[in-house]
């Protein structure tokens, strides 16, 4: 095979790939095991399944796949804007939210500006506005590993362009209260975009929510993007929606490819908005596992970050990459966070009560049997 000798970009050449779980039956392949013995608790998704009405809806839509899908996903847009009491232009439909991260990028970033985003968060933040060929800045996190709002301020000047703000965080768990984001923007210049990835609002204790809907009222220069892959439990059918005023979503839609959300998702989405009941039952799901999980970590004396997400990240020690391959060997899979400068931590998916049950007696096997290796 010969090298290819077409010519990209030195900020292309400079990106690393993103690297995804592999399937799950290639997992369990690899394991010997048979793909439902695999507990997932990888990438936060819902372990509850989807909604009864979601495949309903898709089942019926699957009839009629010979036709484009409606290219801005006009009832989707309408039954969100309703949704939020917002116009419907301000709505825009996404890939999941993930794209809307990228088309951000694209639609404010360029070589000679700058990005900025807090330590401990999305890895797609800094990639997708190097793709643009910018340059990044990640500010370091408080102490108590959430975003430092103040020194994210300080560091924007005339080259920057473009925010990311993650509320609750993700992986750290942690979240921004809605003075001090308030606070934070009023410190920002119009010129700059800000952009709250807000996946995990749901999991939010409603008490402790932004009224983001007025934050995007009072400011032309922010979006607020959400996501069906979460709470919804959509996540294989790729939605996302962003809300910002039509003067930001007007240059972003130039940006958006024509039909990017297949008919399929639309439908499925537009489903998943009207089960507001299976939400609930997530939400409950969630917050026993969280109980569950959090008070199994204190009897063990594990720290911990924040709870106000569908997971945990704990810090099980110098062996963390040791206990990551017992618990693979045992067919539970965690995420290592040793990419984010956290050796010592994995973050763990809440799942089914069962599944906590299972990684719990699991991970107490594993740190027994390298507490007796170091001693």
């Amino acid at each position: 095979m010969t090298e290819t000798t077409i010519t990209t970009p030195s900020w292309v050449q400079a990106l690393d790939k993103y690297v995804a779980s592999k399937p799950i039956e290639d997992v369990a392949a690899d394991l010997g095991l048979k793909a439902e013995e695999i507990i997932m608790l990888v990438a936060n998704e819902n372990p509850n399944g989807m909604s009864s009405k979601v495949k309903e809806a898709v089942a019926t839509a699957a009839l009629n796949l010979n036709r484009y899908p409606d290219a801005d996903a006009y009832h989707l847009q309408k039954a969100i804007a309703e949704k939020y009491g917002v116009p419907q232009d301000w709505v825009v439909i996404g890939s999941g939210s993930s794209e809307l991260l990228g088309l951000a990028a694209e639609t404010v970033l360029s070589e000679g500006t700058t990005a900025i985003y807090p330590q401990y968060s999305f890895s797609l933040y800094p990639m997708v506005a190097r793709l643009c060929g910018a340059e990044t800045i990640e500010i370091p996190s408080t102490g108590d590993f959430n975003a430092d709002l103040d020194a994210m301020a300080d560091a924007v000047d005339e080259r920057t362009r473009l925010i990311f703000l993650t509320n609750p965080n993700n992986p750290t768990g942690t979240y921004l209260a809605e003075k001090d984001i308030l606070a934070f923007l009023d410190k920002i210049p119009p010129t700059v975009m800000v952009l709250f990835d807000e996946a995990y609002v749901e999991f939010l204790e409603p008490a402790l929510r932004c009224d983001s809907m007025e934050i995007v009222r009072l400011h032309p220069n922010v979006m607020v993007a959400r996501t069906f892959s979460k709470a919804y439990g959509l996540a294989g059918a790729r939605v996302g929606y962003g809300i910002a005023q039509p003067g930001l979503l007007s240059m972003l839609n130039r940006v958006r490819h024509p039909f990017n959300v297949n008919d399929l998702s639309q439908i499925a989405a537009l489903a998943a908005l009207q089960d507001q009941e299976f939400v609930e039952k997530t939400l409950e799901v969630n917050r026993k596992g969280i109980k569950f999980l959090s008070e199994a970590f204190d009897a063990l004396g594990l720290p911990y970050m924040g709870l106000h997400a569908n997971f945990i990240t704990v810090k099980v020690g110098p062996h963390a990459d040791d206990i990551v391959q017992y618990l693979l060997k045992k067919g539970i899979i965690v995420r290592r966070m040793k990419s984010y400068d956290l050796p010592e931590w994995i973050r763990v998916s809440v799942g089914t009560p069962e599944q906590n049950e299972r990684f719990l007696e699991v991970l107490k096997e594993a740190l027994a049997k390298f507490e007796e290796t170091s001693a």
